[in-house]
């Protein structure tokens, strides 16, 4: 899937549930330069990034799956509707 939409869609969850990208990428102990360039599509998230923002952001199997792995509109269930930005 297009890292752009991912990037996007993750920004848009941490604006949401007031995350910053300080605090996000030291939970995922990753460079806080690193994560925004994955937050920017410029580069992707490893498996292991994903199963990290999956606690961090406290996401249910489906909404994390669909975060990753769907082209379709997005719904963010715990607050409101986050559209899909291709």
């Amino acid at each position: 899937m297009n890292p752009n939409i991912i990037g996007n869609r993750i920004k848009s969850i941490m604006i949401i549930e007031d995350i910053k990208r300080s605090y996000l990428a030291k939970k995922m102990n990753i460079s806080y330069n690193t994560l925004t360039k994955k937050l920017n599509g410029e580069r992707e998230f490893t498996l292991n990034e994903i199963l990290k923002m999956k606690i961090i952001l406290d996401l249910d199997m489906e909404t994390c799956a669909n975060l990753f792995f769907n082209e379709e509109n997005f719904v963010y269930k715990e607050k409101k509707l986050l559209k899909n930005e291709a």
